[in-house]
């Protein structure tokens, strides 16, 4: 969800419109004024384009007859038979308000409102006519701008947009000339004619009309970002009214208002129209509210082929009001349909097919109906639908268009999209874009592409006696010894020529470096990283490390080793070794940083550490598709240690705790001997994971093979054979085995849920040291910096490992609507709810089970919950947990 923002941002630098030569002309309702971007379409052409926000339109056509159809949301479509010659024609159109009648007979006799009726028919074939295009190639112009209205006086002198100072007034300006082929179901190839634009940098950026092109409100979620009235789950969200049918040519269209059952930032509101007895969309003009503001689409269709409704113009209208910030921008789009083919192989429902304005003169064919499009036959010769018959419907459509068969399913998915730049599109200028630009520019668009050129030619003559000036002093100027003395405090990378090494320090002020614990006190250093790429070929990435703790006086070190030389079966060796203090719960347990602020603030060292020089080699690789083995060789030099400060900035008097978990297998200090004591020792262990993901997806790129999901669990069994030797030179081995199956998976929109269950234990457990112990995941602190998935929220750090055998299971469902989210008060947020089940099962623990409640996305970067414990089915406590995300 905190894609939400950018996703409107990126929407704004796609702004659209059209303008032409041959026939123009001004748009006005009766009573003359203008009627703001109106849909214009010419039938010959299958080419839909807009007025801008004055009416006026500009076609530029050759000499020919076309039709030309005027309309806009509320007002009587105007078709208009024209004739183009030689000479420019102005042609001004005035457009009727639309009436829309309620007729009687759709009064129902259960008192429903008639737009159920109509919507569910909608929703159901939603799924038929989004997969109703088989292939399609057309021109699209976009053209877009946005206004700054207003910047907070505080920010006046500090916002800047890629080095550059963004002021009150100023209007930024894009438009692209795009050629666009489609495939089903869902390959998009892009090449970018011609573009040019006014936004700070854009020059260096792709821009890309086709997060709007691909969007569909046929589809439930419309680009990330709302639900669509047309979802299968609409029925939850939203409640429809009736507000008539108008006769438009040889159709009915019917007037739908869409009502959000409660406010919300993932819904539409505003109004829908559909097409009687085809049930597909004939416009819409809906609006969705967000924390960014508010953005209002309106979409025309038409009739381009066979009876294929297609979107002919998009509009968006979008207000923004972030941290004071006001701005205003536009959006809208010209497209020209040069060939669209249908899916002749999907099966046009009869009910359809029968409608009175489609009835062919020919006999249709009959063809014999599977037992699905039986079904669905079946359900639309009702006169009304249920949401059980709408929700049926819709499975049908959707397992009928999309071909579901699991066992057939393409596991490879292709590349879905390619972009290509013309060479010179950046290069035309203004009488180009003058003779092609389909909508006249607005005042402000005007002066905005002028002031761009000025700038511009500054910028140019800058750079020729800077150039001039260098020559003349016989080298290129040096980087200023700011740049320099930043590189060195921050950090830098620095590249090859061909870009295929670079080396990256941390630099001297490397905040990530910067840690307090009780062992080693502060303790501070830096990073370096060697990454190298061959073409073709392996890629290799060194990163070496280096600390030093102030009280322990010792050098920390660690170097990372990467060479990933197999790309299509996944092949990677990684090499890791050093000297560090380590953590005994090395899968989980509490975060560095929070032990950090915990210590020093509390005197609480929450953190156990043991001090550790290591060296690990492990090879992973991908022997047939979701089959994957992993090796695994460790050595580990282990010695207890003790802490080595009582410094805190609060509770001087205090002493930190004994540097020693708690847990029930380890021996109280000074009573050593026993089976589970800290001791020092050295460790050898051998392992090897196998992992299978059965009919699992995958991408293959330049970069190689990517996995990509799968509709079954991943399936998981790993062995581990461990050598420990203690001081007597006393070796004790140990053989511990575990299986765990897990899945994770979208159920509509904005939900999820996700499960893991876990089993094993040691085979033989003579051997077995602390660091060896099977550790759980277990936060008792009420503030977290980690979103934890798999966790245990009340237990004590440590008090879960066992060396023994367990049973573990996790499950989370997580939507926007449950509880909470359905009052008034809390509804309109991007908050989603989750619930959480986890289960333990220990010689020690017995049975342990948590339920959780949460609320995610809490102002985007935060989640807070409370969670119950039961031991052995009786209530054992209770806590609420914060968690910040940062990342």
């Amino acid at each position: 969800m905190t894609r939400y923002p950018i996703s409107i941002i990126l929407l704004l630098a796609l702004i659209t419109n059209i303008n032409a030569q041959s026939l123009k002309g001004k748009i006005v309702n009766s009573e003359g004024k203008p009627v703001s971007y109106a849909t214009v379409y010419i039938n010959e052409l299958k080419h839909g384009t807009t007025a801008n926000i004055k009416g006026e339109y500009i076609l530029n056509l050759k000499p020919g007859s076309y039709t030309i159809f005027y309309q806009s949301m509320g007002f009587s479509p105007t078709v208009k038979s024209v004739t183009i010659g030689h000479a420019d024609k102005n042609l001004n159109i005035t457009l009727q308000i639309q009436y829309y009648e309620i007729p009687e007979v759709r009064v129902t006799s259960t008192g429903e409102d008639p737009a159920y009726a109509i919507m569910r028919k909608a929703i159901g074939l939603a799924p038929y006519y989004l997969n109703l295009v088989k292939h399609y190639e057309a021109e699209i112009y976009i053209k877009g701008s946005i206004i700054v209205r207003k910047i907070p006086k505080i920010m006046k002198k500090r916002l800047l947009v890629n080095e550059e100072k963004i002021n009150e007034g100023d209007v930024f300006f894009i438009e692209s000339i795009n050629e666009i082929e489609f495939n089903a179901p869902d390959k998009y190839d892009q090449r970018v004619i011609s573009q040019q634009s006014t936004f700070p940098e854009a020059g260096e950026t792709d821009i890309s009309p086709m997060d709007v092109v691909k969007a569909s409100f046929y589809e439930p979620v419309l680009a990330d970002v709302a639900i669509s009235p047309l979802s299968p789950n609409a029925m939850a969200h939203y409640k429809f009214k009736y507000k008539g049918s108008s006769p438009q040519g040889n159709y009915i269209v019917n007037k739908i208002s869409v009502i959000p059952r409660r406010k919300s930032q993932q819904v539409f509101f505003g109004t829908i129209y559909i097409i009687e007895d085809l049930w597909c969309l004939h416009s819409l003009d809906l609006t969705n509210e967000n924390l960014a503001g508010s953005i209002n689409i309106n979409q025309v269709y038409t009739p381009v082929q066979d009876n294929i409704w297609m979107p002919v113009s998009h509009n968006f209208v979008v207000n923004i009001s972030v941290v004071g910030i006001i701005a205003d921008g536009k959006y809208g789009s010209a497209v020209t349909y040069k060939i669209v083919e249908p899916n002749n192989e999907l099966e046009k429902p009869k009910a359809i097919s029968s409608a009175n304005h489609l009835r062919e003169q020919t006999q249709e064919v009959q063809t014999e109906l599977s037992k699905e499009q039986a079904k669905i036959e079946d359900i639309l010769s009702k006169k009304e639908l249920s949401n059980r018959d709408m929700t049926k419907l819709s499975r049908l459509m959707e397992k009928e268009t999309t071909g579901k068969d699991k066992g057939k399913e393409e596991l490879e998915i292709k590349e879905t999209r390619s972009f290509t730049v013309d060479e010179n599109a950046r290069d035309h200028d203004s009488t180009y874009w003058n003779s092609i630009r389909p909508i006249p520019l607005s005042d402000n668009e005007i002066r905005s592409v002028r002031v761009s050129d000025s700038i511009k030619a500054q910028q140019r003559l800058a750079s020729v006696r800077k150039s001039s000036d260098t020559t003349a002093a016989g080298g290129s100027s040096k980087p200023g010894a700011l740049r320099v003395l930043r590189g060195i405090g921050f950090g830098k990378t620095y590249y090859s020529k061909d870009k295929l090494t670079n080396f990256r320090h941390g630099g001297l002020f490397n905040v990530g470096q910067f840690s307090f614990n009780s062992v080693n006190e502060f303790t501070y250093g830096t990073d370096f990283r060697l990454s190298k790429w061959w073409k073709d070929g392996p890629r290799m990435r060194i990163s070496p490390s280096v600390n030093y703790g102030f009280a322990s006086n010792k050098l920390f070190w660690r170097v990372d080793g990467l060479l990933d030389y197999n790309h299509l079966k996944q092949g990677r060796l990684i090499v890791w070794g050093g000297k560090q203090t380590r953590d005994y719960n090395r899968s989980a347990g509490i975060a560095s940083s929070l032990n950090m602020y915990t210590s020093l603030f509390l005197k609480d060292n929450y953190l156990k550490l043991y001090e550790s020089g290591f060296l690990t080699i492990d090879h992973r690789q991908e022997y047939f598709n979701g089959f994957y083995i992993a090796f695994r060789y460790n050595y580990e030099e282990r010695n207890t240690a003790d802490n080595s400060t009582q410094f805190s900035f609060l509770r001087k008097d205090e002493l930190y705790e004994i540097n020693r978990p708690a847990n029930p297998y380890l021996p109280d200090p000074g009573e050593p001997g026993q089976r589970y004591a800290l001791v020092d020792h050295a460790h050898h262990s051998g392992s090897v994971l196998i992992s299978y993901i059965p009919r699992q997806r995958y991408r293959i790129t330049d970069k190689g093979k990517s996995p990509a999901g799968s509709s079954y669990p991943t399936f998981k069994l790993h062995y581990i054979h461990g050598l420990n030797i203690f001081d007597n030179n006393e070796r004790e081995s140990f053989d511990f085995m575990k299986i765990e199956i897990n899945k994770s998976k979208n159920i509509g929109a904005f939900s999820e849920y996700s499960w893991r269950f876990r089993a094993g234990g040691f085979i033989n457990n003579q051997g077995v040291q602390f660091q060896d112990f099977v550790h759980f995941n277990s936060q008792p602190l009420p503030i977290l910096l980690t979103n934890y998935q798999d966790v245990f929220m009340l237990p004590a750090y440590y008090s879960l490992a066992t060396p023994e055998y367990f049973i573990e299971a996790h499950a989370r469902l997580t939507t926007p609507y449950l509880l909470i989210k359905l009052l008034p008060f809390i509804s309109n947020t991007l908050m989603r709810e989750n619930i959480s089940v986890a289960y333990l099962h220990t010689p020690m623990t017995r049975n342990y089970f948590e339920v959780g409640y949460a609320l995610s996305e809490l102002m985007l970067l935060g989640k807070a919950g409370v969670y119950v414990g039961f031991e052995e089915f009786r209530y054992s406590g209770t806590g609420v947990r914060f968690t910040f995300i940062f990342e």
